[in-house]
């Protein structure tokens, strides 16, 4: 079990950086290339590189060449959802009530890792004093 935790460890730090985060909200709805993430992000070429490097290596993003660019995209829609629900979460706190993501949330959070429409759902997201089982 020791094992499970470090990956865990391993996948939080990866997203816990908010650089990365800004690159998986670029990603969220599309695959694109390194110059398209640069330009919607506002990173530094060198800094954006190595940023995307990292995620991928984490498993986070998988990526293709053609020709001379180079495409990414998120790896697993799951990264998505939690980093969604996460912000959504967040940004309910600030706002002093938890609400419905699809019907009070801020259209910051709304947006914010929001998948394409045809997918989307009305779940609550859960209060802060709410407690669920975890499963790792």
């Amino acid at each position: 079990m020791h094992e499970v935790f470090e990956s865990v460890a391993r996948y939080f730090s990866v997203l816990g950086e908010p650089t990365r985060l800004r690159i998986l909200h670029a990603l969220c709805q599309e695959e694109r290339c390194v110059n398209d993430i640069i330009r919607a992000t506002g990173l530094a070429q060198a800094n954006g590189s190595r940023h995307l490097g990292l995620m991928y290596q984490a498993g986070l993003l998988s990526r293709r060449r053609e020709g001379t660019q180079v495409f990414y995209k998120v790896a697993d829609p799951m990264y998505v959802e939690l980093c969604r629900s996460v912000t959504s979460q967040i940004q309910s706190r600030a706002e002093g009530a938890v609400r419905p993501v699809s019907a009070g949330a801020s259209s910051a959070a709304k947006t914010l890792f929001a998948r394409q429409e045809a997918r989307g759902s009305t779940r609550r997201v859960p209060s802060a004093n709410h407690k669920e089982e975890a499963s790792v």
